[in-house]
């Protein structure tokens, strides 16, 4: 399959990008959900998958090549350029942009199942994308102070057994980075990694070899989760689209619900979170009337 890697789509695709760079900085949130309400993920799996196949036309994995620079580009401006905006809404209005984005979410099921199904939701796959990640949310034990200080990291011994570990560390970053619903800071929180994980980041311009080194192993290890989830999800959804969306949607679903806060709520902020969840669904439905026009045109 060849993208369009030109003009108005180049446009599309940098946005896009620059979207799921927020998404991946939400707290709760999943970059790869981000993916499939832009309509973006079977295009971004199958051409992550192009890069690694032997079997491929060498135009189509320079189409799959460019397609992913696109993103990425405008991944890492969305990370970057929006991060202290998003630090600043969660510090001042946190449960209104949490409805927001809810509203985002949800408003795009109804769509994305038009566009990505045929038929009818499989309900046993549907209730285990939902299972899944209310088990990962019962098992999270949430932020705490339990903060990894860079004396810690400095003295650690790098045996390959502990840079092995980063390495499964790394692949479970990536491979939930673009894996619709779930987030991949909960799962590290889950399996007691995600410290180790953020200290490691957050001291990289440190330039000590302690440090660099695990960076390596972790950037490895994101890498080869990147791949193999593209990998499995593309094959999946070749061979088995119709369980592979519902299972999806229900993760989606449920990933947007367990973001909301269970505290805090009074008059003036249950109103207002009530009014941005309405914007977002708003805005969600004139995206998708804007699309369809300029497909009509």
């Amino acid at each position: 399959m060849c993208y369009n890697v030109k003009g108005d789509y180049m446009i599309k695709n940098f946005i896009g990008g620059i979207l799921i760079g927020i998404a991946n900085i939400i707290p709760g949130v999943s970059g790869g959900t981000v993916i499939v309400i832009l309509g973006l993920f079977d295009k971004v799996m199958e051409s992550i998958s192009n890069l690694f196949k032997l079997k491929i036309s060498l135009k189509e994995r320079i189409n799959s090549f460019l397609f992913l620079c696109q993103i990425g580009v405008g991944l890492i401006i969305g990370l970057v350029g929006f991060a202290k905006i998003l630090e600043f809404l969660f510090v001042k209005f946190e449960m209104q942009t949490l409805y927001l984005f809810t509203g985002l979410i949800l408003a795009s099921i109804p769509m994305l199942k038009k566009k990505e199904m045929e038929g009818k939701i499989n309900p046993i796959y549907f209730v285990l994308g939902i299972l899944l990640i209310g088990t990962i949310a019962y098992l999270n034990p949430g932020e705490s102070d339990n903060i990894v200080e860079i004396d810690t990291l400095l003295n650690t011994d790098l045996t390959l057994f502990y840079l092995l570990t980063l390495v499964l560390i790394g692949a479970i970053s990536g491979a939930t980075m673009i894996f619709p619903g779930i987030s991949g800071s909960m799962v590290l929180l889950v399996i007691g990694k995600y410290h180790l994980f953020k200290g490691y980041i957050a001291n990289v311009t440190s330039f000590n070899l302690n440090i660099l080194i695990p960076l390596v192993f972790i950037a490895m290890g994101v890498g080869l989760g990147i791949i193999m989830s593209a990998k499995i999800t593309n094959y999946l959804l070749k061979n088995f689209k119709q369980n592979t969306m519902s299972f999806i949607i229900g993760l989606i679903i449920m990933s947007s619900i367990i973001i909301l806060p269970t505290s805090g709520y009074n008059l003036i902020n249950t109103l207002t979170s009530i009014l941005m969840f309405i914007v977002g669904c708003i805005l969600i439905i004139l995206f998708d009337k804007l699309k369809n026009k300029k497909r009509t045109e």
